[in-house]
């Protein structure tokens, strides 16, 4: 089945342009000029990833990825002009999944949905199709990491991750203790397809994914080298 996207957008021209790539790429879609709108029509219908903008007339388009975070886990991918560093890491620390800097390439877009589709249904997140073999809990050591419900625990304790956190915790889970370049993090985060240049996504996941972590242990889990990568150092 296609998926359907929501198009959070208020200049007819670039929906225009967005509406013509979702439709080359094989995807569904509906539209929202506001904020309000948007969240409305999220209320009530489903969708699998959501584009939005942040310059809307009546509502900034954080609280707009604020709000539909709240709502549901499906790929929330930022279109905007607004490219600064800090403007990028901040919304990924909001919980956006993805940003795309304007004026960007359809083909680009559609390798980002893609990819956010992939990662989504990957991570094992409720309400997607995913292998049996995927609901089983993965154990290392004292930690837990919950496919289905995309959670890391040790002992009674647990706290939820982002299909992007879980994607680079299952990584480093998988590695064994040895170090994870970031190009490889990047082929998992973004499913093969190509990453955009100089992000720095991994680096604002593996801080969210400590900041959890310490949460659970005392012990500082994850280490990075400078040109290695990082490691998850296992707790008893």
């Amino acid at each position: 089945m296609s998926a359907r996207i929501l198009l959070v957008e208020d200049d007819p021209a670039l929906l225009s342009v967005l509406r013509a790539a979702i439709a080359f790429g094989g995807f569904s879609e509906e539209s929202a000029a506001s904020g309000r709108e948007a969240i409305a029509l999220f209320e009530r219908e489903r969708f699998d990833a959501v584009l939005v903008d942040l310059g809307l007339p009546d509502l900034d388009g954080t609280e707009v990825l604020l709000s539909l975070r709240r709502l549901s886990d499906v790929p929330i991918i930022v279109v905007s002009g607004r490219g600064g560093e800090h403007d990028k890491i901040a919304l990924l620390d909001l919980g956006a999944d993805d940003y795309i800097a304007k004026p960007f390439l359809p083909g680009e877009l559609l390798a980002r949905i893609r990819a956010a589709l992939r990662r989504h249904r990957a991570s094992g997140a409720p309400g997607t199709p995913r292998a049996e073999d995927d609901r089983d809990p993965i154990r290392a050591g004292a930690l837990t990491l919950d496919p289905f419900h995309r959670t890391i625990g040790m002992g009674a304790e647990t706290a939820l991750l982002t299909d992007g956190e879980f994607t680079v915790l299952k990584a480093l889970i998988q590695a064994a203790g040895t170090f994870v370049a970031k190009e490889t993090l990047l082929r998992a985060l973004y499913c093969d397809e190509e990453p955009p240049a100089e992000t720095r996504i991994v680096e604002v996941y593996i801080s969210n994914i400590r900041r959890k972590l310490r949460g659970l242990c005392e012990d500082e889990l994850i280490l990075n080298a400078r040109g290695r990568g990082w490691k998850l150092e296992l707790p008893a």
